[in-house]
């Protein structure tokens, strides 16, 4: 299991009077209770590390509260025990990355002894490899001594080592202790939707066409993965939306009349749920509310509503801000809007907002999670989205905020410019 810290903050007077309020004596070393370092002593009025509290998810990692920075940076990862298992998925169609996801199998299996599991399709694709036996002698400390060519040949006698999950039909949720992910920001979408629950770390390497969710350079992968498996790398807990599509009834019957759940669970979204016109080719009007208040009506496309991961992908591209991670906000955004004053506002995580269709709206819409899982969407339906309870926890390469300014600069070349502007000349 892996957990998260939150520091609590306190003054020297908060402490004295929790002190003599609740007198409790010092955790033991090594209890769950355990300080992390003594606090020292401040001037009054400043404020100071007292306690952290933990919160346990995940199958065998743990999060650390780092108490000399800020909160958002305050995430480490740490594990309860040796990590064990290890789930890879690998982009779709594409040879280049076909041999990466071999190589690191390899590695995996044979220098640090652990069990890996890839999904069904990634199996049946490396069993188009012949039949052979592992060379017994296989050291890749460096990993210098594996070539393409003999590639295949090595990885031959690891196919009956590899384990296969079955999507729907293996529940892996307490058995994978970290996910290594090859590929783009689709493949990162794609891992988070296979997780619907508890998410283990997920270590993304660049090997997409965009790459603005994956920091870390394949080239690298050894080096990178020794620091996962000893716990000594941050990472950011991206937030998620629990999106539940709701129909109110047709009315005809008392059971038409029910409430029902057209999705068979809530779907944890990781990038934005999206309520367009689709096909029609009017103006969608969709009726928004907050914590059950009535918001407004959006008159035009239609309406994203966006995690901050999420605002830089199709949010982006309507207008919105671009948000930090850490920052725990969803965003509306309007899709076209039939109004000029109409401009994208952030609400706090903890609301619950609905949309459903406004009772005069004159066709029907169709709604996306993620992208997946599209369909209809008439005046019987509502969708809620809330907080979920089960963010993504993305390790970082360098910090949540370094990598988050290193991808807005130079991915999406934010505030770029091929000539800079020329200082005035001195007299």
């Amino acid at each position: 299991h892996y957990y998260i810290t939150n520091n609590l903050r306190m003054t020297e007077k908060e402490e004295s009077a929790e002190q003599r309020e609740n007198p409790k004596d010092p955790p033991e070393n090594g209890s769950k209770g355990e300080l992390l370092g003594a606090a020292k002593k401040l001037p009054p009025g400043k404020r100071q590390l007292k306690k952290q509290e933990s919160t346990f998810f995940g199958r065998n990692s743990m999060m650390l509260g780092d108490t000399k920075v800020p909160l958002y940076k305050q995430l480490h990862l740490s594990w309860t025990r040796p990590p064990s298992n290890c789930l890879v998925i690998k982009k779709y169609h594409d040879s280049a990355v076909l041999k990466k996801f071999k190589m690191m199998c390899i590695w995996l299996i044979t220098v640090r002894g652990l069990d890996v599991y890839v999904e069904e399709k990634d199996f049946e694709e490396l069993q188009t490899i012949k039949a052979g036996d592992l060379p017994r002698s296989s050291s890749y400390d460096n990993f210098q001594s594996i070539s393409t060519k003999n590639l295949d040949t090595e990885f031959v006698g690891l196919i009956e080592k590899i384990k296969v999950w079955k999507i729907g039909k293996d529940m892996l949720n307490d058995k994978i202790d970290f996910i290594a992910c090859l590929g783009g920001d689709g493949t990162l979408l794609y891992a988070s939707s296979l997780f619907q629950r508890s998410v283990p770390p997920i270590i993304a390497f660049s090997l997409g066409s965009l790459g603005f969710l994956t920091p870390f350079d394949f080239k690298e992968f050894p080096t990178i993965l020794n620091k996962v498996l000893k716990g000594t790398l941050g990472f950011t807990l991206r937030n998620r939306l629990e999106s539940t599509l709701w129909n109110k009834g047709t009315g005809e019957s008392d059971e038409d009349n029910e409430d029902h759940i057209i999705v068979p669970e809530s779907i944890q979204v990781l990038n934005e749920v999206v309520i367009h016109r689709g096909i029609y080719s009017g103006v969608c009007m969709i009726d928004i509310y907050c914590d059950d208040f009535f918001v407004t009506t959006v008159i035009g496309d239609g309406v994203i509503v966006a995690t901050p991961t999420g605002s830089t992908a199709y949010a982006a591209a309507t207008g919105a801000s671009i948000v930090a991670p850490s920052v725990p906000c969803s965003i509306i955004t309007p899709i076209c809007p039939h109004s000029l004053s109409f401009r994208p506002i952030m609400v706090p995580l903890n609301c619950i907002l609905k949309c459903k269709l406004n009772n005069d709206a004159r066709g029907d819409a169709l709604i996306s999670f993620d992208g997946r899982h599209r369909q209809d969407f008439t005046k019987n339906h509502v969708v809620e989205m809330s907080a979920s309870e089960y963010p993504l926890p993305c390790i970082d390469k360098e910090g949540s905020m370094q990598d988050w300014f290193n991808g807005l600069q130079n991915t999406l070349q934010w505030n770029g410019r091929s000539v800079a502007q020329k200082p005035l000349e001195k007299k």
